[in-house]
């Protein structure tokens, strides 16, 4: 029954396709009937939803803002919703740290890992000062609130710009600048105990703003150098984009923050530490840093009268004479840099402070080793600063990071175990009286390698200290290797590689001359070995010579083999008798002229058989 009726309606619908009128009576195929009533049910059927979804769509549509129009919930004014309130200001940001979605750790490859429960701050790293490679890091990239480490960035200026020696005068503006620091602001005293025209040193305003972080000793150097502090904040900025530090915006020269715009003061743990990197490399900076006490030259009055001067606020370097408990804090191989305090910041608006942290960037050494601690984010509190400051934190976290360094690192001379690479290859076209038959011993020259001290995990120190570490060798030769070679030319490069990294390469260099074909003379002179010095017009004369003299040998030789023939057959006719020929008579009856009388015959037969003539006489015997 189905064939049927798909073959009816392939009928139907064959022929309304071609245009010609077709009537079927339904009524006589009950069959076909109910197909097309199912097919007529299913349509409606289907139908239905796809109106509902319609006007599901044309709803939404008639309700929905578009995205690049529509005004997010909390950027609404607060008197729309309620109009009886004022509108709310948008808070301004505070200083603290800024985290990223995710915290991010970083190790050394080979090295212990760190205990992450000892690093009580948002953001910490440690780097090698030399090279500024990474040993270890905790959210390097988070956004901080940089505060009095920011002065790192205008001892840098001040080095670049100023002697020790010279001298500055403090103007009636300048001191008025200073004076909007206020008298916290003013740790050094400038604003309090110096008067316009004062004269001071940058020598002693160096120190009061790295010892005991003069905020108006900044400012004061930051004036001088560049006329303005806006001036002089563009010159911090553009050393920091040529430092490296993309995450970094500075918007005076000390790190105060300011109400209302502090928030676009801002740095990342990443970006102090290369700014650390670089200031290390000032020796006088660092000397300045390092000192536990300074007793100021061009304004005495300034001297703190029960230090004798002013004392370094790094307490891993000095303790406080008025806080003796502090000394818990001292690490013997420290060697400075800046500490600096974030302290009872107060957003517009707010009733209390919102946060209050310490900072530390601090450097050590020990057995050529030198590191840095960056360390931002430390909210410990103390129930009593007489025996514990707040963010106390900081410094056991550094304390821990350098022992971690110098325990687990090593500065080695990676130069003194490159050991030397000889090889032996053969030389193309050298010439034929080559003293080595054409080899050639080419040596790695490690004079190209300078001394090269690198920072390597302690364990890797170790063994290439007892030989069961060593550097990995590939060598590379210029492939094929011919002729002519000077002495000394480079025909390829072996490089030096600890644990996958390349370290550096030297040139493989031949170790003597090797002379190409054809300069057979030049060989013998320079080693001595004989040579004979072939020449094509020797062909013309030695080819025809030889030919002849072939000619000859053969000749000479087929002359005595036919003599040695000719007397051997002889020989044999001696002792066989000869058989004389039958000769015929002459047609005349007579004897020929050549016939011999029989007597005569027998005697010459006798002759040829060693007999002498006359018969029997000639054998001995008497008659």
């Amino acid at each position: 029954m189905a064939t049927e009726v798909i073959q009816k309606l392939y009928k139907i619908v064959y022929l309304v396709y071609n245009g010609k009128r077709y009537r079927y009576d339904f009524s006589e195929d009950s069959n076909l009937k109910k197909i097309f009533v199912l097919i007529i049910a299913l349509v409606i059927i289907l139908t239905i939803p796809v109106v509902a979804f319609a006007e599901n769509d044309n709803d939404a549509a008639a309700t929905t803002i578009p995205e690049e129009t529509a005004a997010p919930v909390e950027d609404a004014p607060a008197d729309a919703a309620q109009p009886e309130a004022e509108a709310t200001p948008t808070p301004v940001p505070t200083p603290e740290p800024t985290p990223t979605p995710e915290q991010t750790m970083q190790g050394y490859a080979g090295a212990p890992e760190v205990d992450l429960s000892r690093i009580e701050a948002e953001s910490a790293m440690l780097v090698d000062a030399d090279t500024g490679e990474v040993l270890f890091s905790k959210n390097a990239d988070w956004r901080i609130f940089p505060a009095s480490t920011t002065k790192l960035m205008t001892a840098i200026l001040t080095e670049e710009n100023c002697e020790l020696t010279d001298t500055v005068t403090l103007t009636a503006d300048m001191l008025t600048e200073i004076g909007k620091l206020g008298e916290k602001g003013s740790l050094m005293g400038l604003y309090t105990s110096t008067k316009p025209g004062t004269e001071i040193s940058v020598k002693d305003l160096f120190y009061g703003m790295m010892m005991c972080s003069g905020n108006d000793a900044a400012l004061a150097l930051g004036l001088h150098i560049a006329g303005s502090e806006e001036a002089f904040v563009a010159m911090m900025n553009a050393k920091a984009q040529e430092l490296g530090m993309t995450g970094t915006n500075f918007i005076n020269t000390n790190g105060v923050y300011i109400a209302n715009i502090g928030h676009d003061h801002y740095s990342t743990a990443s970006d102090m530490a290369k700014l650390a990197v670089a200031a290390s490399k000032y020796p006088e900076l660092m000397e300045i840093v390092k000192s536990p006490t300074y007793t100021y030259e061009t304004v005495p009055q300034l001297n703190n009268e029960t230090v004798g001067g002013v004392q370094n606020s790094n307490y891993l370097l000095h303790t406080p004479v008025e806080k003796p408990e502090y000394a818990q804090y001292l690490y013997d191989k420290a060697t400075g840099m800046k500490t600096g305090t974030v302290n009872n910041i107060i957003p517009p608006g707010a009733e209390r402070p919102i946060k209050s942290y310490g900072c530390l960037v601090a450097s050590a050494s020990s057995d050529g080793l030198n590191l840095i601690a960056v360390i931002f984010g430390d909210t410990t509190k103390s129930e009593d600063t007489s025996t514990q400051p707040d963010s106390h934190a900081r410094w056991d976290i550094a304390k821990y990071l350098f022992d971690y360094g110098f325990e687990n690192f090593a500065k080695v001379d990676l130069a003194k175990y490159a050991s030397p690479v000889a090889l032996t290859e053969q030389i193309e076209n050298a010439s034929g009286n080559d003293p080595q038959e054409g080899t050639l011993e080419v040596s790695a020259d490690l004079s190209k390698i300078a001394s090269d001290t690198q920072l390597i995990d302690a364990a890797t120190a170790k063994g290439l200290e007892d030989g069961s570490v060593k550097l990995e060798e590939t060598t590379n030769i210029s492939e094929p290797l011919k002729a002519p070679i000077k002495k000394g030319d480079e025909v390829g490069t072996v490089s030096y590689s600890l644990n996958g990294k390349e370290l550096y390469s030297a040139p493989l260099v031949a170790g003597r001359e090797v002379f190409e074909k054809g300069e057979e003379s030049l060989a013998s002179e320079e080693y001595g070995v004989p040579y004979f010095e072939f020449q094509t017009w020797y062909l013309w004369i030695i080819i025809p010579v030889a030919f002849i003299l072939t000619l000859l040998i053969i000749r000479a030789v087929n002359k005595s083999r036919r003599k040695k023939r000719y007397a051997t057959g002889r020989g044999r006719n001696y002792d066989t008798p000869v058989r004389q020929p039958q000769r015929k008579q002459p047609p005349n009856g007579g004897m020929s002229r050549s016939a011999t009388p029989p007597q005569k015959r027998q005697g010459a037969a006798r002759a040829r058989t060693g007999g002498k003539p006359g018969g029997s006489k000639g054998r001995g015997h008497k008659m």
